[in-house]
């Protein structure tokens, strides 16, 4: 804030120093005996001038702002008070004229024809008021408009400011309720998700202790997983096909060769970010609705493929399907879909579809970001 305020009142000087000389190649036209220096040298405090009462007029709109419900009040204020406020700049002026600016000019021999002296000298002749009145009438009507330009830029700096902090605060306040949103949308995946495999495990012990047992160790990898970055919504996607396939052992566990998990995974998808539990919820809703009767294996498939500034996935799989039911979506799909919604907003597409026959399709859409490399993987796979 502060180098923004120092590069105003540098922005400020230089523009008076550049008012003045376009001022003082006009007065040179008609004063074509005088000294361009000493112009210039008398000029320039009338320019400066304007920088140096800039916070009265500043406060002044502060306190009286042209807009809002006593505009015009406010406005008659500024009338009088910029007229005084100019007054009081031009004896300002002349001060600065008599005591820096006539020494100068005299001592440096700037002014040294008689024409140059009479011009220096001219202050010595009236008081510093009635300079200070004469220079007041030439100038007042243009120093008029150039204090209410101050005031109207005073406001509209303000107002932007104003509302870049209003903006900013709303953002804030977005990101705050969508971070919230999929928070909730998680957590409401877990025990979802924790209930069904802990029914699993319950099954499995009254025909299988060893296997019951190898699952609940898997099942607490699985778990470590999920809460080992529960503040990231993202992971890329190799990281989330790891943790997919300790789900997929531990269903494995439970429908043995009847279900059957096929990845189709291009290597540049990989390493393209996806929210956490993606695809978990999506295979699980495969299970629940489309395992067959019987031995007829359940086959799903995963697909990704990159291309085009975006990542498509797709699970397949040949489950009973609708079998002339209407689709309902459950709480996975459900909060796939508004998970989606909250991460990337018009950018993701989600669609069910019912394939020919029997099974379901579901095909998702992202744009497509590359995962930076964490050291540990980039170690691990330099190992492998």
């Amino acid at each position: 804030m502060m180098i923004s305020r120092k590069r105003a009142w540098a922005f400020g000087v230089g523009a008076a120093f550049v008012y003045a000389a376009a001022q003082t190649i006009q007065i040179a036209a008609v004063y074509k005996e005088l000294p361009v220096a000493e112009l210039y040298l008398y000029e320039l405090p009338v320019w400066l001038s304007v920088i140096a009462v800039s916070p009265i007029v500043f406060w002044l709109a502060r306190r009286f702002p042209l807009f809002g419900a006593r505009a015009s009040r406010n406005f008659l204020a500024h009338l009088g008070l910029g007229t005084f406020v100019l007054l009081l700049q031009f004896v300002l002026v002349e001060l600065v004229r008599r005591v820096v600016i006539t020494p100068i000019v005299l001592h440096t021999g700037i002014a040294s024809t008689r024409p140059a002296l009479e011009y220096a000298h001219a202050a010595d002749d009236h008081s510093v008021f009635i300079q200070a009145w004469m220079a007041f009438r030439i100038y007042a009507v243009f120093f008029l408009f150039v204090y209410f330009a101050a005031v109207v830029l005073y406001h509209s700096v303000r107002y932007h400011s104003e509302l870049g902090a209003e903006r900013l605060h709303a953002q804030e306040l977005e990101t705050l309720l969508a971070k919230s949103q999929l928070d909730s949308l998680r957590l409401q995946l877990h025990p979802h998700f924790l209930f069904n495999t802990l029914n699993t495990v319950s099954s499995l012990m009254s025909k299988d202790v060893s296997l019951a047992r190898r699952t609940l160790a898997r099942l607490s990898d699985l778990l470590r997983q999920t809460l080992s970055d529960s503040a990231t919504h993202e992971v890329h996607l190799a990281g989330e096909l790891e943790f997919l396939g300790a789900y997929v052992d531990i269903q494995s566990a439970r429908f043995g060769p009847r279900l059957v998990v096929e990845k189709k995974i291009e290597p540049a998808a990989a390493r393209i970010l996806v929210p956490r539990m993606l695809l978990q919820p999506l295979v699980e809703n495969s299970i629940h609705h489309g395992m067959r009767d019987g031995d007829s294996p359940l086959i799903i498939r995963i697909e990704a493929t990159a291309g085009a500034g975006s990542l498509e996935l797709k699970v397949v799989d040949n489950g009973v399907g609708l079998r002339n039911r209407k689709l309902v979506e459950n709480v996975g799909l459900r909060n796939t879909r508004e998970r989606l919604e909250h991460l990337y907003g018009t950018r993701q597409e989600m669609r069910i579809e019912a394939m020919q026959g029997e099974g379901f399709c579901v095909v998702m859409r992202l744009p497509a970001r590359i995962a930076e490399e964490r050291p540990e993987e980039q170690r691990r796979r330099e190992i492998a």
